[in-house]
């Protein structure tokens, strides 16, 4: 009851503190100004000698578009340059919920840095989502709201209308669209690169994705499996939208390299492939 009625008062005092924001880049002047307002349904704590707030139950933090919501939120705060104080990192622990412009990234613990507005995501069921796109992974997801870049780390996984990559790493950019929405726009790819497509399984050491294009160029280790048959290379370039695939043996502009194939008899390979 002492909590819930204190909730209010310390939900106007974290307003004010958060009002004392270090100044950011130029471009991100406007979001750095703005407050972080808390509520939670089983009130809010104030801990003076280690300068936090912890919000349990239903808690969620709010900062212009962007929102964290979890079952525990800790902000950790600290004396500021101009005499005030300062929110300068947000915790999140369970069932965690992100949510900025068109982008939804949830996990089961979060770290959230007041001053980059960057988040990094551990634990179960990581994941991004945007209108058109699924990014999940295994160990780790960071997500920059200013830069909108996000990056995952182990088993990750990128499904778009079917089309899917894999990889043990991605950094991906996103971009708005037509309607203003945010959807994954380049992806890099790095350690067990997997493209596979109606007809064919492509595996390399990197590539990059061009989501929108729907092009993907593939080096390192190349293979192409295609039904029975499978070609090696250095390079690929792989145009999902027309199903054509390019194999090299070298990247363009290099010399050196052979492509090498097993074809079955009776399997050959489709036009361009």
């Amino acid at each position: 009851m002492i909590a819930r009625r204190l909730a209010p008062i310390l939900l106007l005092c974290v307003s004010l503190v958060a009002r004392a924001q270090a100044q950011e880049a130029e471009t991100d002047a406007a979001a750095g100004k703005q407050p972080i307002e808390i509520t939670a349904e089983g009130g809010i704590e104030w801990d003076r000698n280690a300068q936090t707030y912890t919000a349990r139950g239903a808690a969620q933090a709010r900062r212009g578009a962007l929102s964290v919501s979890a079952d525990t939120l800790i902000a950790h705060y600290r004396d500021g340059a101009g005499g005030g104080s300062e929110i300068y990192e947000l915790e999140a622990v369970g069932q965690v919920r992100l949510v900025s412009q068109s982008a939804v990234v949830t996990g089961e613990r979060a770290v959230y840095d007041v001053a980059s507005r960057t988040v990094t995501v551990t634990g179960e069921n990581l994941k991004l989502e945007t209108g058109t796109d699924v990014l999940t992974a295994r160990d780790r997801l960071e997500y920059s709201e200013g830069a909108r870049e996000a990056s995952a780390y182990g088993e990750v996984t990128v499904v778009r209308e079917g089309r899917r990559l894999e990889a043990d790493a991605v950094r991906a950019s996103l971009a708005p669209g037509p309607a203003g929405e945010l959807a994954l726009a380049k992806v890099e790819a790095t350690g067990n690169v997997r493209i596979a497509t109606e007809r064919e399984f492509i595996s390399a050491d990197r590539g990059t994705y061009d989501v929108d294009k729907q092009f993907a160029t593939l080096a390192g280790s190349v293979k192409v499996t295609q039904d029975q048959n499978q070609l090696n290379g250095e390079y690929a370039e792989v145009d999902l939208k027309t199903g054509v695939s390019r194999l090299l043996g070298a990247p363009p502009g290099s010399s050196g390299g052979k492509v090498k194939g097993l074809v079955l008899p009776g399997a050959a390979p489709e036009p361009g492939g």
